[in-house]
This record gives structure tokens, sequence and C-alpha cells, in this order.
């Protein structure tokens, strides 16, 4: 497929949300390096997930869903739902990434033993959080909802 603006504008909510998850993949990546040496995997896993969390809060709510509106009620209401599915995708993490080192991902990057794990959990909860996050989260939004999430999957915006 030919690369083009139109293709870009029509998956757009899609490449905001790659681009921002990939940042937040990467602060928590590089907040969980930081952690690793002075904290339990427990402790260094879930401290970075935390922090990450209201950086993607703020990024998917203004600059992928479109959602700006910041009434005191809008904000508990959004809030509310986005960390109660990214606490059931958290606990998923905190619990996942341990088991997987077990099982024999171990592989170090960037020096960090264990990061084959994080990442391999980082990455398939990031297809889950978008889902969740589109249909449930943002579903009031300008691109949230069960309607655009179809449209999004059949190619049509």
């Amino acid at each position: 497929m030919h690369w083009n603006y139109d293709f870009i504008l029509k998956y757009k909510e899609f490449f905001l949300y790659a681009l921002l998850g990939i940042t937040a993949m990467l602060f928590n990546w590089m907040t969980y390096s930081v952690l690793i040496p002075v904290l339990p995997m427990v402790a260094a896993n879930l401290l970075s997930w935390s922090v990450t969390m209201i950086f993607t809060f703020l990024t998917n709510k203004v600059y992928v869903f479109g959602s700006r509106d910041f009434r005191k009620g809008t904000l508990v209401k959004e809030g509310m739902s986005f960390l109660t599915s990214r606490g059931v995708t958290g606990v998923l993490e905190v619990v996942l990434q341990p088991q997987l080192y077990e099982m024999g991902f171990r592989e170090a990057f960037f020096g960090v033993e264990g990061m084959q794990a994080k990442m391999i959990v980082c990455v398939a909860l990031s297809v889950v959080n978008y889902v969740v996050t589109k249909l449930w989260v943002f579903r009031g939004s300008r691109t949230g909802g069960v309607k655009s999430f179809l449209k999004t999957a059949n190619g049509y915006k």
C-alpha cells in the first residue's frame, strides 16, 4: 500500500495511539531500568507502571481519543474507567512478567536482566489496552465507542 497523506489521516488515531504507546512503553522501560537495581522486581514493575499511567491517561484523552472535556465529572468518570481498566492490565503485567521470566524469557536487553519478559508483556497488553480504552473509557469522545471502533477496524473513518 502506498503511504500517503490520505492513508495517514484515515488511520490517524491508530498512528497516534501507536506513537504515544511506544513513548509510554519506553518511559515504562526506562523507569523500570532505573528502579530494578534498587527495588525488588515486583516493586520496580509496579512503580514504573504507576508513573506511566499518568502520562498515558492524559495523552490518550487529549491526543488519541479527542476528549477535551476537563470538567470535574468527566475527569472523574474517564479517570476511574481508565484506572479500572489499566488496573486490571497492570495486575496482569505484574503477574505475567515474573512468570515469563521463570519460564525462560530471561534475555537481558540494555543490560537489564528479564527485560525480554517485560517487553513481551508490554506489547501484548498494549493491544488489549487500546481496545478497552476506545470501547469503554472514551466511548463518548469524538473517536471512542463501538461504532467508531468497527469503522476503524473495517478501514473507514
